[in-house]
């Protein structure tokens, strides 16, 4: 938008490509052509006329109407795979996926963490608190990170660790947790970390501990 610009065109391969919606994409094309910056479709050439710009809204909102369906296709899917008891995603820390069986396996050199994160909290420490001895004793993510509360009570809230597996959890346009009464949750066939009287137990303490 600066006035000396550097592009004139902006090409995309697909006008679904530009934007998430049509309702984006015609305020960001509005923005740019007062610029004097064009968005052109490789395969979805515009025709010329008076009749092009409605083309082009026509063909974006099929897009559209094409990426909803196929979105809600593949959670209509995976929502029936975790009812079955399948994996849908990556297992959290302390197991690895066994590509041959497709059931995720305890992984050793970070089942030890889970465990001292599980000692550390029942003990009587919080969350921070556990983060930071980790943090001290030199333990780090999967992703190489420090732990902070977030993720130490993430693990402690796992039901995964204690045989099963949790779908649906989050609301994808923005992340926000749901309520656990919406939360997919069934017996899975990987081996638990540790008993089901365990892991309520952990709730118990976590529940006592946060509440108002």
């Amino acid at each position: 938008k600066s006035k000396e610009h550097p592009f004139d065109v902006i090409l995309v391969w697909k006008f679904s490509r530009f934007a998430r919606n049509q309702e984006e994409s015609i305020v960001y094309k509005a923005m740019l052509q007062k610029s004097g910056v064009e968005v052109i479709s490789v395969s979805e050439p515009a025709i010329e006329g008076p009749f092009g710009s409605l083309v082009e809204r026509i063909i974006e909102w099929m897009d559209e109407y094409y990426s909803i369906r196929l979105s809600g296709e593949v959670i209509r899917g995976m929502t029936e795979k975790a009812l079955r008891g399948g994996y849908n995603s990556q297992p959290p820390m302390g197991y690895k996926m066994n590509k041959e069986t497709g059931i995720p396996e305890i992984y050793e050199p970070e089942a030890a963490i889970v465990r001292k994160i599980i000692t550390e909290y029942t003990d009587g420490k919080g969350f921070l608190d556990v983060a930071r001895t980790l943090n001290t004793l030199g333990y780090r993510t999967r992703k190489g990170n420090p732990f902070e509360q977030r993720t130490v009570r993430y693990v402690l809230e796992n039901p995964f660790y204690a045989g099963k597996i949790r779908w649906n959890r989050q609301n994808p346009s923005d992340h926000t947790i749901k309520d656990v009464s919406e939360c997919i949750i069934v017996d899975g066939v990987h081996e638990p970390l540790i008993t089901q009287e365990e892991y309520n137990h952990l709730q118990e303490l976590i529940y006592a501990r946060t509440r108002p």
